[in-house]
């Protein structure tokens, strides 16, 4: 069985996450940063794997994009989703704004990965935003994000049972 991964990163957390799902998956598995490289071909694939890093509500254009115009495709293999948002709280609504609903029914696992500021990395506008988000978390007493490698662990064992 083959594995491919479809996702979107903007400051290379999704992408960590993506290197741990990977060493644990089984059998044969292929990464595309949707983002760098279009033109994805699903048909080798008996598994997908799709998902992105969440900012002010939403993934990437190029990943929304995908699901949107490759549904009928998606549908025929077996898929999960996941996401990187801070807000775990979150994850639900997150998938709704973000993926067709027929993708989310049809997926067998689902999985938030958790988030992590970089702050070194934004550009100044996200920056800014982050800066007056931490603010607003810490007076609520809300931690940080974090990676939740328990759940990337949880998606691996989904994708190997699949």
């Amino acid at each position: 069985m083959k594995t491919l991964i479809i996702y979107s990163t903007t400051y290379g957390f999704t992408e960590d996450c993506i290197n741990d799902l990977q060493k644990q998956l089984n059998g044969e598995t292929k990464a595309i940063n949707i983002m760098k490289e279009s033109g994805v071909d699903l048909q080798d694939f008996d598994k997908v794997v799709i998902g992105g890093s969440i900012y002010m509500g939403q993934v990437q254009k190029q990943l929304k994009t995908f699901c949107e115009q490759n549904l009928d495709k998606l549908k025929q293999k077996k898929v999960a989703l996941f996401l990187c948002c801070g807000f775990v709280d979150n994850f639900e609504q997150n998938l709704q704004n973000n993926f067709p609903a027929k993708l989310i029914n049809s997926a067998f696992a689902k999985q938030c990965f958790g988030g992590e500021l970089r702050l070194d990395k934004m550009k100044f506008t996200h920056k800014m935003i982050t800066k007056m988000m931490k603010k607003m978390t810490a007076k609520d007493n809300k931690p940080e994000p974090v990676k939740i490698s328990g759940n990337i662990k949880t998606l691996a064992e989904a994708v190997n049972k699949g």
